[in-house]
């Protein structure tokens, strides 16, 4: 059943399906995967399409070919990449303000089970659907609109449905411009294996899980800053604090303008006692986001509060 038949039985008409096709090097197909434009020339990707690939196009829902030009962005935790594909290529559907409690992935209906803050992820939502376990899939609401991505992840055995919201990637849109051949040269599937599983425990709460992943994964990406930040988060959650702060230290050493690590690093050593340490990150914070800055000042100002009061002398 293709995308349109399923959304016109939900009350929703579509046009055919908007797809990617990625080439080797002798230009032979190696897969094919959904795919969803958005304005001003960008696509949505599954990760796991691109691995491997030479060239790559994406054909709209008028059969018209769009080759991708370069890697406008990557959010390696939710398996996305945003490509660009030239300004001619039509937007695609509008945006969904919220994800809503029934969404559609290819050829079926699915509901929301629960939506949470997933550690120092951000907002995820699990779905009661499984799926492709390898390529990820746009994900639309009850009224045709995009609402976001559907990944799948291997949790002891089974495989998870989850959904991350469009929000995730409008705030990291056009981040980066490397070419396919400079993304692939970069990554591993196989050196990439014990991180996505980790973020599939990480997603569940199963933190022993995940801290028993992320620590292999570092073991074998020891260059990955996302790895070393989602392992603190994990060393946390397991009772490890000497641990967390040492690898969110680690985090911010490898990517430094990584503003949600130096929030929690900050966090961390204020909640170790080094207020100093913390505004050394707060200051930092400030001229690579002032939201996440903000957050910190709150605690900071908080903890200064507090002290001055517990050291005013008593009546």
């Amino acid at each position: 059943m293709n995308r349109a038949f399923a959304l016109l039985a939900f009350g929703v008409t579509l046009r055919a399906e908007t797809v990617l096709l990625a080439h080797d090097a002798k230009g032979a197909l190696l897969r094919q995967a959904p795919a969803v434009l958005r304005a001003g020339g960008l696509a949505l990707v599954g990760r796991e399409a691109l691995f491997g690939a030479s060239s790559a196009s994406i054909i709209d829902a008028d059969g018209r070919m769009h080759p991708v030009l370069w890697i406008s962005a990557e959010d390696a935790d939710a398996g996305v990449v945003e490509v660009f594909v030239g300004a001619q290529a039509p937007p695609g559907p509008h945006g969904a303000s919220s994800m809503g409690l029934r969404v559609r992935v290819e050829g079926h209906e699915a509901r929301v089970r629960s939506t949470k803050e997933a550690g120092g992820f951000g907002i995820i939502s699990r779905l009661d659907c499984g799926g492709p376990k390898e390529t990820g899939e746009p994900l639309y609401d009850e009224h045709g609109l995009l609402a976001g991505w559907h990944a799948t992840r291997a949790v002891d055995g089974q495989v998870l449905a989850f959904a991350v919201p469009l929000a995730r990637f409008e705030s990291s849109s056009q981040t980066m411009r490397v070419s396919l051949a400079e993304w692939n040269a970069s990554r591993s599937r196989e050196k990439e294996a014990a991180y996505q599983r980790g973020m599939g425990h990480l997603w569940v709460e199963d933190f022993d899980g995940a801290l028993f992943y992320f620590r292999k994964a570092v073991e074998t990406q020891p260059e990955n800053g996302r790895a070393w930040y989602h392992l603190a988060f994990a060393e946390g959650k397991t009772g490890h604090g000497k641990a967390k702060t040492a690898c969110y230290k680690k985090a911010v050493e490898l990517e430094p303008g990584f503003a949600p690590a130096r929030y929690y690093l900050g966090f961390s050593l204020l909640m170790n006692g080094d207020r100093d340490g913390a505004l050394v990150e707060y200051k930092k914070l400030k001229e690579l986001d002032e939201s996440w800055a903000l957050r910190l000042k709150l605690f900071l100002d908080a903890a200064h509060v507090d002290v001055l009061e517990r050291g005013k002398p008593r009546a």
